[in-house]
């Protein structure tokens, strides 16, 4: 007659699949709940990326690709007080870039002159398909206009 032996850990089996099945069920849950709430950084970086009003932007020329007729700004400020944007400016936290075309050829001519470091107030729009348009532009380098 022969005897069979068995490893002292065989139990340990059905136990340890227990156990990691136990665990994956209750990732399983934890992952549904964090679905279910935004983070708050992914909340407030879709918020201040939001172009599909006409926003306003404070920025200087940071960089100008002439191959994709692109303007890139070192972002600083956006408002969404419309029509006049002349209040509701908000500090853009970190060191931000931001692209932007221009919405003619016409208004190209004019954008490919800036020179890099120049402030810049725009009125930006997204177009649907990604990519920000510049309705209106207006270099904020001199003294502020007063009414008089």
């Amino acid at each position: 007659m022969t005897t069979r032996r068995f490893s002292p850990f065989a139990g340990l089996l059905p136990l340890s699949f227990a156990a990691c099945l136990g665990l994956g069920l209750t990732a399983g849950i934890a992952q549904a709940q964090l679905e279910t709430e935004p983070h708050p950084l992914d909340t407030f970086i879709k918020g201040i990326t939001n172009f599909s009003q006409p926003t306003a932007i404070r920025g200087t020329v940071r960089y100008i690709e002439k191959d994709r007729q692109t303007l890139w700004l070192n972002w600083e400020q956006r408002s969404d007080e419309r029509p006049l944007f002349e209040s509701g400016w908000k500090l853009v936290p970190g060191d931000a870039t931001l692209a932007v075309q221009p919405r003619d050829s016409e208004q190209w001519e004019k954008l490919s002159n800036l020179s890099k470091g120049l402030p810049l107030e725009l009125i930006v729009q997204d177009d649907g398909k990604g990519h920000r348009h510049i309705l209106s532009f207006e270099d904020i380098s001199g003294p502020p206009k007063i009414p008089l």
